[in-house]
C-alpha cells in the first residue's frame, strides 16, 4: 500500500492538527477535542543571546555596562572567530551579568558542545569547579575553555602577545586548524 492509500481516523487527524484547519459556520475557532480553546502563555524561550547558533558553541561573558559585549571585545572576538573559520552566526554569546546562567538550563536550551568562559568569570549556577585559563577541559559532556585575559588580548600591547599565542594554540587544537 502506498502513502496515497493511507486512511486516517478522525481522532488521529484531530490529534495531528490540534488547531482547526477550517472554521465552523459560526466563525468561532475550534479548540482541541474535548474542551474549549484556552490561551496558553508563550514559554520562556531561555537565555537571550547574540548570534544565530549554527554550531554548538557558546561564549559566556559578563559585562555589566553592555547588553552583550563591548564593541572592542566584539571586534576582537570576530577576528578570533574568523581565524577559526566561524562567524557570529555560528555561536551563541550570552551575557551572564544580567541573568546568571544555570548550566543545566543552558544544556536544555542549547546543548552546547563547546563553552568559552570569556573575560571576567561569568555568573554560573551549577559549576563550582575552577578551570585553568586557556586550557581545554571536559566537564559534563562539554568542552570548557576559559579565556580570562580577553580584555587584555583585545588591545595591541606587548603584554597581550603571550596570552594571544596561548589562545591560538588552544583554538587550533579545539577547531582542528
Amino acid at each position: 500500500m502506498g502513502i496515497n492509500q493511507l486512511r486516517l481516523s478522525a481522532e488521529l487527524i484531530a490529534a495531528l492538527y490540534p488547531e482547526s484547519l477550517v472554521l465552523p459556520d459560526n466563525g468561532e475557532p475550534v479548540g482541541k477535542p474535548g474542551g474549549p480553546k484556552t490561551d496558553i502563555p508563550p514559554k520562556n524561550t531561555g537565555y537571550p543571546y547574540l548570534g544565530k547558533y549554527h554550531r554548538p558553541v557558546c561564549f559566556l561573558v559578563s559585562y555589566t555596562e553592555d547588553e552583550f559585549i563591548p564593541p572592542v571585545q566584539l571586534a576582537f572576538l570576530q577576528k578570533i572567530l574568523s581565524a577559526c573559520k566561524c562567524s557570529l552566526d555560528d555561536i551563541a554569546l550570552i551575557n551572564t551579568s544580567r541573568t546568571p546562567v544555570d548550566l543545566e538550563a543552558l544544556k536544555h536550551q542549547l546543548n552546547p558542545e563547546i563553552v568559552f568562559l570569556w573575560g571576567d568569570p561569568p555568573d554560573l549556577i551549577g559549576m563550582s569547579q575552577n578551570f585553568p585559563d586557556m586550557i581545554i577541559s571536559n566537564w559534563q559532556n562539554m568542552i570548557i575553555l576559559p579565556v580570562l585575559n580577553a580584555n587584555l588580548m583585545s588591545r595591541d600591547i606587548p603584554e597581550s602577545v603571550e596570552p594571544k599565542r596561548k589562545l591560538w594554540i588552544a583554538l587550533k587544537k579545539l577547531f582542528n586548524l
